[in-house]
């Protein structure tokens, strides 16, 4: 769904099954290593520089 559609990070949280965008964010940074958002932008972009 973040590399998919345009939805935001907490609509996409919802939808997945939290309630918050929070706790999607830190259970998704747990697994990938990086915020969902600069996940999309990567996806987006492999070019892209993950901020520090």
């Amino acid at each position: 769904m973040l590399r998919d559609t345009d939805a935001t990070v907490a609509t996409v949280a919802r939808k997945v099954g939290y309630e918050d965008s929070f706790a999607f964010s830190v259970a998704f940074k747990r697994a990938r290593g990086v915020s969902p958002s600069v996940w999309r932008r990567q996806s987006a972009d492999p070019n892209a520089l993950t901020p520090v």
